[in-house]
């Protein structure tokens, strides 16, 4: 009997620190926690009490952008977004999201256009560690756009040079032997004058 005490009392211990640990936990990290584990509507909520909290936070208005629109809630989110512009139209986390934002809903020149605008404000800042993926997500945004509506000569050679400046940048990327791939591909495709290229790379 005194064994079973013994062994509840433990029970009991571990439930109480595990409960001390959550209540220690901030809710930056719960809500990271959340965003990686696909809670989004959990996040939402932990990032509007932040953003209440501190109305002029960029970040928190950026994170909160980033759970609503994973959740497809986009006119909210560049709602927010805008305000966050009109705050610091410097600030290149804006046109990052701004530009996931537009990805998801198949905006390809708004895509690129604002990663493009991301890099800009980036170099402008002289970010040295900003997020070269915007050089893969600006290519990209245009090779879906070939899939679908096909790309002018101009946006044909704006594609292929982001892609060669996301190979530069991340050249340990396992994507990179299929990227040079599709470079090389597309290379001997490229539209004349008035042309548009409409490829589905089958």
């Amino acid at each position: 009997m005194r064994w079973v005490f013994f062994f509840l009392a433990m029970a009991m211990g571990v439930v109480a620190s595990a409960q001390d640990f959550d209540d220690a936990v901030s809710p930056e990290a719960q809500a990271a926690a959340a965003m990686r584990s696909k809670r989004y509507r959990e996040a939402e909520n932990i990032y509007r009490s932040l953003l209440q909290r501190n109305p002029e936070s960029m970040t928190n208005k950026h994170l909160l952008s980033h759970a609503l629109l994973l959740q497809q809630k986009f006119a909210e989110s560049d709602s927010l977004l805008r305000v966050a512009y009109l705050q610091d139209s410097t600030h290149p986390g804006t046109y990052w999201y701004f530009g996931i934002s537009a990805e998801r809903q198949d905006q390809f020149d708004a895509a690129y256009g604002f990663f493009r605008r991301y890099i800009q404000k980036s170099e402008q800042k002289r970010l040295q560690e900003f997020n070269q993926s915007a050089w893969l997500h600006a290519g990209s945004a245009l090779r879906r756009k070939m899939h679908s509506q096909g790309i002018s000569a101009n946006e044909w050679a704006n594609m292929v040079y982001c892609y060669e400046s996301y190979l530069q940048a991340q050249p340990a990327d396992p994507l990179v032997p299929q990227l040079k791939e599709f470079v090389d591909a597309v290379r001997l495709r490229q539209p004349r004058g008035g042309e548009k290229l409409l490829w589905l790379e089958q």
